[in-house]
């Protein structure tokens, strides 16, 4: 009877710490604080593709190297959830070279026809500076009582401030059966001013305030307004900040 009333309490205290725990780690209580704002700061390696089709024989964009600048606001639904809209200012760059080949057909004195390939190939360094708003919904793990883990993912969109770089672009059309040479058509490779993607990733948060984060931002939007090139932004992003 007497080892019955002290297991008793002892099982009872073992299952009480088992929701406690998980409690921790995934809290569901109402947050004590219902919007709070961090500031970012950043580097990123991104790209913007053309359409494999536009040139027949090369066509390489180059990940290249830039910042991010921007603040987040956290709106806390409850411990564990947060929709947070953020603004960032953001450099892209990029090398890309692009080659095209055209089989030339000739007529000969004879009659006979022979071709002759010419290729042109065009190549250089691009850079845009771009306001992108996201807007994620962020799940967050409590690792320890200093330490917690997000998981966030959500849509943004992307708006070009300026661009730096070569804006014509060059693709063989087609030739003619006399021996003329292969017509070159010229395009303005204008890139569109807007467009639109997902974000997603992950972060820490230390001491409730120190964060650190890598998130993939996937276009979902043709970035050229030239007919035929396509294409879609890319990047990754490394961002450390400050949660007030």
């Amino acid at each position: 009877m007497k080892t019955y009333r002290l297991v008793l309490p002892i099982a009872a205290c073992l299952a009480a710490s088992v929701p406690a725990s998980a409690q921790s780690f995934f809290d569901t209580s109402t947050p004590s604080q219902l919007i709070n704002f961090g500031a970012r700061i950043g580097v990123n390696s991104s790209n913007r593709t053309v359409s494999d089709d536009f040139y027949n024989l090369w066509n390489k964009n180059s990940w290249g190297t830039g910042f991010d600048l921007g603040v987040v606001a956290d709106i806390n639904i409850r411990q564990y959830l947060s929709v947070q809209p953020g603004i960032f200012f953001q450099s892209r760059s990029g090398d890309y070279t692009y080659c095209s080949r055209l089989w030339v057909p000739t007529v000969g004195t004879d009659g006979t026809i022979t071709s002759e390939g010419q290729d042109i190939v065009q190549y250089g360094h691009g850079r845009t500076y771009n306001l992108y708003i996201p807007v994620v919904a962020s799940v967050r793990f409590n690792l320890g009582s200093k330490v917690r883990w997000s998981v966030d993912v959500g849509p943004y969109v992307n708006f070009q401030l300026h661009s730096q770089g070569t804006p014509e672009v060059y693709k063989l059309k087609y030739a003619g059966i006399d021996g003329t040479p292969a017509y070159v058509e010229k395009h303005s490779a204008e890139r569109n001013n807007v467009d639109f993607g997902f974000k997603l990733g992950t972060g820490f948060q230390f001491f409730s305030h120190y964060y650190i984060g890598v998130h993939y931002m996937a276009g979902a939007t043709d970035v050229w307004k030239t007919e035929g090139m396509n294409g879609r932004n890319k990047a990754w992003t490394f961002t450390a900040g400050y949660d007030f």
